[in-house]
């Protein structure tokens, strides 16, 4: 043949012929991220600031997220803190409304049973001194039968205002 063309294989593979064993030997081997940052002693030492730098710039993201979040959680503590004072506050206030409120009912309600007692005492009376006239009597009956209703929707009442009282 002549030397001005080369040979060409007869195979028909497309694949590239493998390196003979002693062009891996020279290869550096793949390691792990352990292996990277301590590397044995079989290989060449890597300096130790930069793994120094790696782990001192770690520990400050670290100690960068713990303050922050230990910021937020006081502010969020204050804050529900300052919302918790404002509902007792309040609570407070609607309490001392609801006192009054009671203490109005009950003065009511010991209006009402002294004028139904008073009433029935000037029934009796008339009842005696008239001798029973009949509409008299009907008329002082409906004012003490509307004076029960109105002792009854009082008592409801005050115990509404007492039960009230008590939830809160």
């Amino acid at each position: 043949m002549n030397d001005n063309y080369m040979e060409a294989s007869s195979t028909s593979s497309t694949t590239l012929p493998l390196p003979a064993n002693g062009k891996q030997a020279n290869r550096r081997k793949r390691g792990s991220l352990f292996q990277a940052l301590f590397p044995s002693r079989t290989e060449g030492k890597r300096p130790l600031l930069p793994v120094a730098l790696a782990v001192l710039v770690w520990v400050g993201l670290a100690y960068a997220g713990y303050a922050f979040t230990a910021h937020t959680l006081d502010k969020q503590q204050q804050l529900v803190n300052l919302r918790i004072d404002q509902i007792q506050e309040d609570n407070q206030k609607q309490m001392k409304a609801l006192g009054e409120q009671l203490v109005l009912v009950q003065e009511e309600l010991k209006d009402v049973q002294t004028g139904l007692g008073s009433l029935e005492e000037d029934l009796q009376l008339t009842g005696e001194t008239i001798g029973g006239t009949n509409k008299t009597k009907e008329a002082l009956q409906d004012r003490i039968d509307q004076l029960n209703k109105q002792l009854v929707d009082l008592k409801a009442s005050l115990k509404k205002l007492e039960d009230a009282a008590r939830a809160w």
